[in-house]
C-alpha cells in the first residue's frame, strides 16, 4: 500500500513539474539597457519577458515626439534600437522612387544607423544595432541611442517633404 501511495505520490509530481511551463529566461542586459535609457532621462517601459523597452522621444528642433523600442536578444547577442514608424507612407506600394533613391543615399552615409522599409506597418524605421557578443558597452549603448535620435532630427525634414512630392 505505502509502495502505491509512493509511486502515485511520484507520477503526480512529475505531472505537476512537467506541466508547468519553463519561465522564459530575461535576457542578461535588460537591466543595464533599463538603466542606460534612465541616464538619458528616458522613462522606458520594459516588458522582461518580451525583453523590449518601449518609449518615447521628443524631437526638440521639430516638436516631434518618436515613439522607440529596445529589443534585447541573447540568441542574437544583440541590442536592436528602433524608431518603428519613423516615417508613415501612404498606401503598402512602398516609398515612392526619389524617397527611396534618397533612403539609399543616406543607408550608405550613415555610419552607425540604417533605414528599411517596413512593409506590413507602411512605414520606415530608423535603426542600430549593438553587437552584446563580448560585453554591453554601456558608453556605447548611450552613444548610439543619442546618435540615432540625431541623425533622425537630421533627415526627418527631408525625408518627408520626399514623401509628401506628387
Amino acid at each position: 500500500m505505502r509502495l502505491a501511495a509512493a509511486v502515485a505520490a511520484a507520477a503526480v509530481l512529475a505531472f505537476a513539474s512537467g506541466a508547468r511551463p519553463e519561465p522564459k529566461p530575461v535576457p542578461r542586459y535588460l537591466d543595464a539597457v533599463r538603466q542606460e535609457l534612465a541616464r538619458l532621462g528616458v522613462d522606458a517601459a520594459c516588458e522582461p519577458d518580451a525583453g523590449v523597452c518601449s518609449f518615447r522621444r521628443r524631437l526638440t528642433g521639430l516638436g516631434v515626439e518618436l515613439d522607440a523600442t529596445v529589443a534585447c536578444s541573447d540568441k542574437t547577442n544583440t541590442v536592436y534600437v528602433a524608431i518603428p514608424r519613423f516615417l508613415p507612407l501612404d498606401g503598402s506600394e512602398g516609398p515612392p522612387a526619389a524617397l527611396a533613391r534618397r533612403l539609399l543615399e543616406l543607408n550608405r552615409r550613415l555610419v552607425t544607423a540604417k533605414l528599411e522599409w517596413d512593409a506590413m506597418a507602411g512605414s520606415i524605421r530608423l535603426t542600430t544595432v549593438l553587437s552584446t557578443d563580448s560585453n554591453f558597452d554601456r558608453k556605447a549603448f548611450r552613444s548610439q541611442v543619442l546618435a540615432l535620435f540625431a541623425a533622425a532630427e537630421r533627415i526627418l525634414p527631408e525625408l518627408e517633404a520626399l514623401a509628401a512630392a506628387p
